[in-house]
């Protein structure tokens, strides 16, 4: 692969990523429904696995409401012309009903290329140990 097209493919997932978290944040289901594939498979830090549709919903309902998601670190790997691995820690806030949570996680995220874009095809997030 050449230089200039690894480097436009791995901004492009960096931004899609970024948009990804704000979305989240904002609960933007049209953004969330651009950039998650329809076969999406989401694994949640408690080991809970959501379809696109059960993603969705929990967001723009507000059953599940971020406050904020801030990536720490992030790499990305140019898998071939039409995957991307991500791997990366943020800090989460939650919302919850007894106040807001805050913690660490470590992610691993696969964008592939669809016909109409790069989308989220899978997400597996843990929480990251505390220090003490």
């Amino acid at each position: 692969m050449a230089a200039k097209f690894s480097d436009t493919v791995v901004n492009t997932v960096r931004e899609l990523e970024r948009e990804r978290f704000r979305a989240m944040v904002e609960a933007d289901g049209d953004q969330l429904d651009a950039l998650l594939s329809d076969a999406v498979s989401y694994i949640h830090t408690n080991g809970k696995r959501e379809s696109k549709a059960q993603f969705l919903a929990a967001i723009t309902n507000g059953k599940r409401r971020y406050r904020q998601i801030e990536a720490e670190s992030q790499d990305i790997l140019l898998a071939s012309d039409s995957m991307c691995i991500v791997t990366g820690k943020a800090l989460v806030e939650l919302e919850a009903n007894n106040g807001a949570i805050l913690f660490h996680i470590a992610y691993t995220a696969v964008q592939v290329l669809e016909t109409d874009g790069w989308r989220l095809a899978a997400w597996q997030a843990t929480r990251c140990a505390t220090e003490s």
